[in-house]
């Protein structure tokens, strides 16, 4: 396929890394967003009621990106508990933060050997764009590896999403860039399997439903949206697969999906929440 020219964003260039999505100042605002909308549709609980911390645990959160769960969580923990955020860039991090907070370079497929049975929480959110299918099942088993007996692990990813042909077409042209590097698009319908298979117990799921419609819908509309151009350059890099020819037609068809969401009262997204425990010894 030929490399369409256009306006790149900065990716990250980590070997052996599929992430279709950017790491620069414009990310940031996105994910950031992002955080706010998914913890707002779950009443601004950033724990599911079930989990309980104690003064001297260790709190992991994969793919920490910014770090906005760490820092929201720790005021509202004693600051005996230890927050650990790990991603595969340093980009992203946060420059300022708590003293109980620590962030790292690490990858969830490969957690350091000396952090067996360390974590009584383990977090995740909307790794569908960064894990291959593969890789999902490893990176699960991980996270059982580090976290404590009777310790729990605690996941969000996205679910179905819909609106009208602007949508149903950038969905087709997503799948095909997500299948073409071997991520897995609908991890969320293998995860509770996935979960019973690594050792975890007592798995519970969540749907939340979220309209992208008018005004309630604009802030998880917008975090979509540039979701979306944010996979323009590796669309455009290996020709758009056919869907798109130029910079000009992926930029009018994300619009599009953008024009169609705002004025269609049934689009709709769906957020799954997985909670599962470390059976205790």
């Amino acid at each position: 396929m030929n490399r369409i020219q256009h306006s790149e964003r900065t990716h990250h260039t980590i070997p052996g890394s599929q992430y279709v999505l950017p790491s620069d100042e414009l990310e940031r605002q996105r994910l950031n967003l992002q955080h706010q909308v998914i913890r707002q549709a779950l009443g601004g609980a950033l724990l599911f009621p079930c989990i309980r911390l104690s003064a001297n645990d260790q709190v992991l959160d994969s793919g920490t990106g910014t770090g906005i769960w760490l820092l929201e969580l720790a005021p509202q923990l004693p600051p005996t508990i230890q927050l650990h955020g790990v991603d595969i860039i340093t980009r992203l991090y946060p420059t300022s933060y708590p003293s109980n907070i620590k962030f790292s370079v690490e990858n969830i497929t490969r957690l350091p050997s000396s952090w067996n049975n360390t974590f009584a929480l383990v977090n995740q959110r909307l790794l569908l764009a960064a894990l291959r299918k593969v890789e999902w099942p490893v990176a699960i088993s991980e996270m059982y590896r580090v976290i404590t007996p009777g310790g729990w692990v605690q996941l969000c990813e996205t679910g179905s999403w819909r609106a009208g042909p602007f949508t149903a077409r950038f969905q087709s042209l997503m799948r095909t860039l997500l299948d073409s590097k071997g991520l897995f698009m609908d991890c969320y319908k293998a995860m509770p399997l996935m979960l019973r298979n690594a050792g975890f117990a007592d798995v519970r799921v969540e749907v939340i439903q979220l309209s992208l419609c008018g005004l309630e819908g604009r802030d998880d509309r917008k975090n979509m949206c540039n979701v979306f151009r944010g996979m323009k350059t590796p669309i455009l890099n290996v020709g758009g697969f056919g869907f798109v020819n130029s910079e000009a037609e992926f930029d009018a068809l994300v619009n599009g999906v953008e024009d169609e969401m705002e004025k269609t009262a049934s689009a709709q997204k769906e957020y799954f929440l997985f909670c599962a425990r470390k059976p205790s010894l």
